[in-house]
């Protein structure tokens, strides 16, 4: 006999058929799951889905755009913002976030906070939001350097430079 698994059955679907194969594996799963916990819950809900690519690519070019205009580097934007924009969101909408951040990384300095949302060790913060997290995430950060007077590409203009947009008469 193996070992019940310990973590819970997550299985996402787009479609009837997804569903039905998901469902079928659930006779195992609900058995494992009794003998490990004894109660069990079964949910079934609206899938959040994870930020999109969109979002992402606009992020870095707001980053190289701030690099072009300041005095830092794309990255070390990244890490500013991810400490003072992601990570005050995520501690107030996951408590599971809150909890580990608080014992492991706000103990630590300032400058070893930044240097730790940075790349290579690149602590998770915007790879954890959902789409709406990461659009309020975006929304603060156009916000901190717009109105440091740099210029960011508005996603707005559908593919037009900021340079480029003229407002008409």
């Amino acid at each position: 006999m193996t070992k019940p698994a310990t973590k819970p059955f997550v299985s996402r679907a787009r479609t009837i058929q997804e569903a039905l194969t998901a469902a079928a594996k659930l006779p195992k799963v609900i058995t494992d799951a009794i003998q490990l916990w004894g109660d069990v819950e079964i949910v079934v809900r609206k899938r959040q889905v994870k930020r999109s690519i969109d979002q992402n690519k606009l992020q870095r070019k707001w980053l190289l755009e701030a690099e072009a205009q300041g005095d830092h580097t794309a990255e070390e934007y990244r890490g500013f913002c991810k400490l003072h924009f992601a990570v005050p969101m995520l501690r107030w909408e996951l408590p599971e976030f809150r909890e580990k951040y608080d014992r492991i990384v706000k103990p630590l300095p300032y400058e070893i906070k930044l240097e730790l949302m940075q790349e290579p060790l690149d602590f998770p913060c915007t790879r954890l939001m959902n789409k709406d997290q990461k659009t309020r995430y975006l929304d603060a950060v156009y916000q901190h350097f717009t109105s440091l007077g740099m210029q960011l590409t508005d996603p707005n203009l559908r593919g037009y430079q900021a340079g480029d947009y003229k407002e008409v008469a």
